[in-house]
Parts: C-alpha cells; sequence; structure tokens
C-alpha cells in the first residue's frame, strides 16, 4: 500500500486523522483480521476510503446513525472474513428531552453533550425530533452520556438505548424553483433566494460545499443526486430535473433537511 498515493486521495483533510486511518488499513493488512476505525468520518473521508479498500482487496463495515446519514465509523475486514459476524462497537440511544415549555434544537443536544468534554469524532449524527434527540456513539463514549448526561439546557432527560430500526430517519421539506442553468451560483440563489452578487460571495468565502466538500467556483456545474450544504442556511438536496420550459429555464425539485 503506497502511503503517499494514500494521502495525496486525502490532500486537505486533517493529516492527523489520515494517517491514523492508514495505521489502521495497514494493521488489518498485517494481521489479517477485523480492525475498528474509533472515529465517526465524515461522507467525504468515507466515500473515498471504502473505495479506496474495495481497490486494494479489503472489505469495509459502515455504521452510521441511518443510511442516510452524514457520518460514518468504519471497520476494516480482510477479503473474506465474514462480515455478518462482527461485533458492533457502537450504540444507538434517544435522549428524551420532552416538556411544554421549550424546543431544543440540534445544537442543544449537541453542545450538552460536549459539554462533558468529550471529542466529537467519537459520536455520529444527532436527529432532534419533539424534543428528543436520537443519537449514536462509539459504546464507550454513550457509557459516559448515560451515566454523566443530566440534562439538555437545564431540561431533565431520560437516556434509553435503541436499536438501530428504532431511529427514525430525517425529515425533508420539499419545493419547487425554476433556474436558468446548474451553475452553482444560479442553484445557490435559487436555494436561498439569495441575490446572484450575494450566493457568489457565500461561494467564493467557502461558505458552500457539495457533497459535503467546500467549492469556490461559481461555475461549477451541480449535478443531480447533490447535496449542497450553505452554512447557516442549511442542507439541500437537488432530487430531479422537472424539465425544461419554452424559455429555455429549468424546473427542479429540491429537498430540505429540516
Amino acid at each position: 500500500m503506497n502511503k503517499n498515493y494514500f494521502f495525496n486521495l486525502f490532500k486537505g483533510e486533517d493529516e492527523f486523522l489520515i494517517a491514523s486511518i492508514f495505521e489502521d488499513i495497514s494493521l488489518c493488512i498485517d494481521i489479517d483480521y477485523p480492525v475498528y476505525g474509533t472515529t465517526f468520518l465524515p461522507p467525504q473521508i468515507a466515500s473515498k476510503l471504502c473505495e479506496f479498500c474495495s481497490s486494494i482487496g479489503l472489505q469495509t463495515k459502515s455504521f452510521s446513525l441511518t443510511q442516510s446519514s452524514e457520518k460514518k465509523l468504519i471497520v476494516f475486514t480482510p477479503k473474506d472474513f465474514d462480515i455478518s459476524t462482527l461485533d458492533s462497537p457502537v450504540t444507538y440511544f434517544k435522549i428524551d428531552a420532552s416538556n411544554k415549555f421549550k424546543t431544543l434544537q440540534h445544537k442543544d443536544f449537541l453542545g450538552s453533550i460536549m459539554s462533558l468534554g468529550l471529542k466529537r469524532e467519537g459520536l455520529g449524527d444527532i436527529l432532534v425530533k419533539d424534543n428528543i434527540g436520537y443519537c449514536v456513539a462509539l459504546t464507550d463514549i454513550y457509557n459516559i452520556i448515560f451515566n454523566s448526561l443530566e440534562g439538555i439546557n437545564t431540561i431533565p432527560i431520560k437516556i434509553k438505548e435503541l436499536s438501530s430500526s428504532e431511529i427514525p430517519e430525517p425529515q425533508f421539506k420539499e419545493f419547487t424553483d425554476t433556474i436558468p442553468s446548474f451553475r452553482l451560483d444560479s442553484i445557490i440563489a435559487s436555494i436561498g433566494n439569495f441575490s446572484r452578487n450575494v450566493s457568489v460571495n457565500l461561494i467564493e468565502s467557502g461558505d458552500v460545499l457539495v457533497n459535503y466538500s467546500i467549492e469556490k467556483s461559481k461555475s461549477k456545474t451541480v449535478e443531480i443526486g447533490s447535496v449542497i450544504t450553505i452554512r447557516k442556511k442549511g442542507k439541500f438536496i437537488l432530487e430531479q430535473n422537472l424539465g425544461e420550459n419554452k424559455k429555455g429555464k429549468f424546473k427542479i425539485l429540491i429537498k430540505q433537511y429540516i
């Protein structure tokens, strides 16, 4: 396994993280036995990593909150290993902060958990619905949360372990709009209801991500199915091209994570 080639695949990412992943893969090859990752990886790393492992004859198994969740923890295994026999390194759970007085958001749950002094990479995505935070974490991290977390923003909580099938899927709000082209600046102006100048400024300042990677080219063509994140605005999926009208503009279906 060529180390320079591996690091070049993840140019621009945290070098310490990439070095740790490289060591895990090398160990899996050396001992011919599964090696468990200890970090929930962002999608731009996880997807490339799984492709790379497949190219060198390793299997991977991912653990995440739901199938569509961003952060994934990966286990590396030899080619002929029976993945179905792997023990799960994670625990799924819910933090129930139901109350009549305050509607809690994702930042409330994450902030309270991080106040315990935990590392963010040991925790996967958090899905908040009706003042309940659905979570996945390394089992050691879950045990700390279960034993130490007393409330979310002073609101009393109940923590309960769940099976992965009990985690709800994310919800979306759908809307349609008409765009002159699939250029990124045009898409951002449509999604955010911005002027073209504002959308260009957001792109050039690094506040726009396409498929979880910062994209600073305003003229980039955005493909159907792309995930677009606008910092402080939200995350969207360019779901479907509904066709071209007589003026040569395109009607598109957009899904926004809520």
